[in-house]
C-alpha cells in the first residue's frame, strides 16, 4: 500500500497487557487526533500482539498466528508505535510483534520501505522514554522506514494520564501527540 493512498489507514501498534494501560490510553487519544484530521485509523493493541515468540526456523516463510498483524502492516500507509519503557528499551510484546515483520522482507517494496513511523514511549522518567524512542528508531531504520521527527517521549506517565477515566490529562502530553500527528499529516500530504 502506498503512503499516498488516502484511503489506507494509519496503523497504531503497541500497548501493554496491564489493566489501565497508559500506552493504550495514549493510543486511544492519538487515534482520535488522527480521525479528527480525516485519517482512517486501525488499532492493534496489546491483545492483538499476543503472539508466540518469533522463531526464524519455524517462521521462515509463514506464520499463521501473525497473519492479521502482517496484513495490517501491509495495508497501512503509515504507523505509530507505542511502548512503555521497560529497562530503558521497548516492551517484549512490541519487539516480538516487530520481529514478525521479517516475513515482509521479500515484499515489493520490502519491509516498511519509505513509510512513516511515529514513535511514542511512556515512562516514569525522561531517560527511559528517550532510550525506548531510540530503540524504536533503530528498528524503523532497519526496516527501511522513516521516523516522524516529532517523537513523543511521555513522562512522567503518572501525571500524563488518568488510568481510571482512560484519558490523557496533561496538556504537554496532548501537545506532543498533536505535534506528532500534525508532522505525519504534513509529510503524507507531500
Amino acid at each position: 500500500m502506498s503512503r499516498n493512498d488516502a484511503s489506507a489507514p494509519v496503523l497504531l501498534v503497541g500497548g501493554t497487557l496491564a489493566d489501565g494501560s497508559a500506552t493504550a490510553i495514549l493510543m486511544k487519544h492519538t487515534a482520535g487526533l488522527l480521525a479528527d484530521r480525516g485519517f482512517a485509523v486501525e488499532v492493534m493493541g496489546a491483545t492483538a500482539l499476543e503472539l508466540p515468540m518469533y522463531h526464524p526456523d519455524l517462521h521462515e516463510h509463514e506464520a499463521p498466528d501473525a497473519d492479521a498483524l502482517l496484513a495490517a502492516f501491509r495495508r497501512a500507509r503509515a504507523y505509530i508505535w507505542f511502548t512503555p519503557a521497560y529497562h530503558y528499551s521497548i516492551s517484549g510484546l512490541l519487539k516480538n510483534a516487530l520481529d514478525y515483520l521479517e516475513l515482509m522482507g521479500n515484499d515489493d517494496p520490502p519491509y516498511l520501505a519509505g513509510k512513516l513511523v511515529g514513535l511514542v514511549a511512556a515512562s516514569s522518567g525522561p531517560i527511559a522514554a528517550i532510550h525506548a524512542i531510540g530503540a524504536m528508531e533503530q528498528i524503523v531504520h532497519a526496516l527501511r522506514g522513516y521516523v516522524v521527527p516529532a517523537t513523543a517521549p511521555i513522562c512522567p506517565i503518572e501525571r500524563a494520564v488518568d488510568r481510571k477515566a482512560g484519558t490523557v490529562i496533561d496538556e504537554r502530553t496532548k501537545l506532543k501527540l498533536s505535534q506528532l500527528v500534525d508532522e505525519m499529516r504534513d509529510a503524507l500530504a507531500r
